[in-house]
């Protein structure tokens, strides 16, 4: 059967999810919270035991803080299970990718799940720069590989990335998918950095220059933001939830594909990089986060 005469799966009752760390496990939690039976996958058991363990303890925190019932924590821990092999993504209805902004790491894995998965499966990937269309050639459906690129916790709007490839057809499936877990969506150019990174890089990188130089204190600009504009983070507490050596991959790959000088890594993220200091899951970032 030709690619085009195959109908993306447009009902889903499983969703696969490939990583379980910040974004991954901010996706299995979202998406079991809203009915979905979740499988994830690390590389490792102890990553995934790791994943597994910050999405029980953010549901436990949400039942003492009284946003969610405890028998429906329990419910959503119960339809999360994980695996370390990626063969058992093939009974997957559809499958995002949420692992490190390393292209040849997403190419592997959707080569591998192009091969696992029905050929009517969704193939999303939740990459905030790099090349959609890149991801989808590693495959031989590109017309059913898109971007969902979403903060699944933490905003309620994604950024449907639809490449010249990309199907209308596989569009509406995520569209109407996102709109299932509460979020509006906008569709996206597959350029680097695509609408949100392509406007926010920027800025967080200037505000790191502006450390760097010396211009003003971490603590000044971030209450600018947070106190002065309604930000519920400055730009530089942003950059530690968001991870520092995240922010650099997704930096460089804006800089390397458009040779535009204002996504040009500061020293300084480098510096902190290479120091380890990568922000909350590190506990060091431009903060210190005691080990929590």
């Amino acid at each position: 059967m030709d690619s085009h005469e195959i109908t993306p799966r447009q009902s889903i009752k499983t969703v696969g999810i490939v990583g379980c760390g910040l974004m991954g496990g901010g996706y299995a939690q979202l998406c079991a919270a809203n009915g979905y039976d979740v499988l994830c996958s690390e590389v490792n058991r102890e990553l995934l035991e790791r994943g597994i363990a910050m999405i029980r303890m953010r549901l436990e925190e949400a039942v003492k803080g009284g946003q969610l019932q405890a028998e429906a924590g329990k419910a959503v821990l119960g339809r999360i299970s994980g695996v370390t092999d990626l063969d058992a993504f093939s009974r997957c209805d559809l499958v995002i990718e949420a692992v490190t902004e390393r292209m040849e790491t997403k190419q592997k894995i959707f080569s591998a799940l192009d091969a696992i998965c029905p050929e009517d499966v969704i193939l999303a990937t939740n990459t905030s720069v790099l090349s959609v269309l890149d991801i989808a050639m590693a495959t031989k459906r590109p017309d059913r590989v898109v971007g969902i690129h979403m903060n699944p916790l933490a905003f309620p709007l994604a950024e449907i990335v639809k490449t010249i490839a990309t199907s209308e057809k596989t569009v509406e499936c995520a569209v109407d998918f996102s709109r299932s877990l509460g979020k509006g969506s906008v569709v996206a150019p597959d350029i680097p950095g695509f609408i949100a990174n392509r406007l926010i890089t920027p800025l967080l990188l200037n505000a790191i220059r502006m450390v760097e130089a010396g211009q003003a204190s971490k603590e000044d600009i971030d209450r600018i933001f947070s106190q002065g504009m309604g930000w519920f983070l400055g730009p530089l507490a942003m950059v530690d939830a968001i991870g520092l050596d995240t922010v650099l991959l997704g930096a460089e790959a804006v800089y390397n594909e458009s040779k535009d000088a204002q996504f040009a890594p500061p020293l300084l993220l480098r510096k902190m990089v290479t120091a380890g200091w990568l922000g909350m899951k590190s506990g060091r970032g431009f903060y210190e986060y005691n080990g929590k």
